[in-house]
């Protein structure tokens, strides 16, 4: 879920990398709740979502098959449409089949879409931009390259440990200051 405004009793977490159906990498740094509208019939039934995670790398609202099937839901896919029944056998609602074969529920976005500010530590920012250099992120920040994020102020002698940077950093091979051999045919030598 790419909206943080929309959803109810957030949490800051730790940062939490997950994979898309499509391998693309994501990270969550929040979670809560949220209630989504289901098409039932001529009429829209409210199905509150638990759990949801907030990233920043998403462009809109994911639902898990699994997660609602693990909270006892059931789905079936058939004539263009999944059909949601709760847990005690209730009918839920069905969703149509849009064009690029999702199953699609059309809703508003709320309307300050990713509007108000994020409020990051240092090193959630820092991997959240990829491992870039502390000081870096921090002036990006702080000279208004980067709009929407806040950074929460550290207490003097405060320091940031990042273990993935210290593994890269321990483990990283020398890069030679000349090249020889085939290499430099490439140089015109």
């Amino acid at each position: 879920m790419p909206y943080c405004d929309a959803l109810k009793n957030f949490i800051r977490i730790p940062l939490k990398s997950f994979c898309a159906m499509n391998k693309q990498k994501m990270s969550a740094v929040g979670m809560g709740e949220m209630t989504i509208d289901v098409p039932n019939s001529t009429d829209v039934s409210k199905l509150m979502l638990t759990e949801v995670l907030y990233s920043l790398n998403v462009g809109y609202t994911l639902v898990s098959v699994r997660k609602l099937d693990d909270k006892g839901f059931e789905l079936t896919f058939s004539g263009g449409r999944c059909t949601i029944c709760g847990p005690i056998g209730e009918h839920i609602g069905a969703i149509p089949k849009a064009r690029q074969g999702l199953y699609h529920v059309a809703h508003e976005e709320p309307i300050s879409v990713n509007s108000a500010k994020e409020i990051l530590t240092l090193d959630q920012f820092h991997c959240q931009m990829r491992h870039i250099s502390l000081g870096i992120a921090h002036c990006l920040v702080e000279k208004g390259f980067v709009t929407g994020v806040h950074l929460e102020p550290m207490l003097s002698g405060d320091s940031v440990f990042c273990e993935s940077c210290v593994y890269a950093k321990a483990t990283r091979k020398s890069v030679p200051k000349a090249w020889e051999g085939k290499h430099t045919k490439m140089f015109g030598k």
